[in-house]
């Protein structure tokens, strides 16, 4: 038995090693149509691979710049949003979103934010949701050292020193676990979406026949609160709120 799990084992592993090997392979073939300007046969390509399940950063980061060449601004900053999702401290996805940004027409000012709320958040970016769960690991494990060198400390300083160790690690093993729960969920979550039709008029309630609000243009990001008969309740970063289809935004 042991040995078929062994052989189990590894043509599992084989399977997996191969099936990285293909998609590293695809990448490769849609960076090489994007490098010879053939955008619409790289994305083809960049496309197939999401289709089989991979993401990354690199891979919707190309996407994006694939559609921004083809001028399809919308669809670039959809993209450069989904690999600032993976990895909000990206340098290269974020100077291309804000290039991106800076080409649609809605310029809409975002309320001022509670710094508390807004250095949580970004103590939270500082790791990914694995990062974040390691770390948690990793702090647990020094608690779990803490402990046993408290309970054998052969002087009172070594015993206080062990104690305060372990309240800290307790601490910063809440904080991690609470921080890659956050990030998973974030991931998870699609209520973020940028509006893809040229323009659209948000209404006050949800239907056609609701009260023009405001007007929207694409490529401007909304938050999704709520969605009834294919309408959904969205909320932009200035505060304002109203009703758009679910046909003229797409979701991340």
């Amino acid at each position: 038995m042991k040995r078929y799990i062994i052989i189990l084992a590894l043509l599992l592993g084989g399977i997996t090693l191969r099936a990285e090997k293909l998609q590293d392979d695809a990448f490769a073939r849609g960076n090489a149509y994007y490098n010879d300007n053939q955008y619409d046969s790289a994305l083809i390509v960049y496309n197939r691979i999401i289709d089989e399940g991979y993401i990354s950063v690199p891979l919707f980061y190309n996407i994006g710049n694939s559609y921004f060449k083809l001028r399809n601004v919308p669809m670039a900053i959809y993209y450069y949003e989904k690999a600032l999702k993976l990895d909000p401290k990206n340098e290269d996805v974020k100077n291309n979103l804000e290039i991106a940004n800076a080409l649609i027409t809605d310029k809409i000012e975002p309320l001022p934010e509670f710094f508390l709320k807004k250095l949580w958040r970004n103590i939270g970016n500082i790791m990914t949701a694995n990062g974040w769960a390691t770390a948690s690991i990793i702090i647990f494990a020094i608690l779990l050292i803490s402990i046993f060198l408290y309970l054998n400390a052969g002087s009172k300083a070594m015993r206080k020193s062990m104690f305060f160790t372990g309240l800290l690690s307790i601490l910063l093993c809440v904080v991690s676990v609470i921080f890659a729960a956050q990030k998973s969920n974030y991931l998870k979550t699609q209520n973020e979406a940028i509006v893809i039709k040229p323009t659209i008029t948000v209404k006050s309630s949800p239907s056609a026949s609701g009260v023009d609000l405001f007007v929207l243009h694409e490529g401007a990001k909304v938050e999704i609160k709520e969605n009834e008969s294919g309408w959904n309740k969205i909320r932009i970063v200035d505060g304002s709120i109203g009703w758009m289809p679910e046909d003229a935004i797409i979701r991340y």
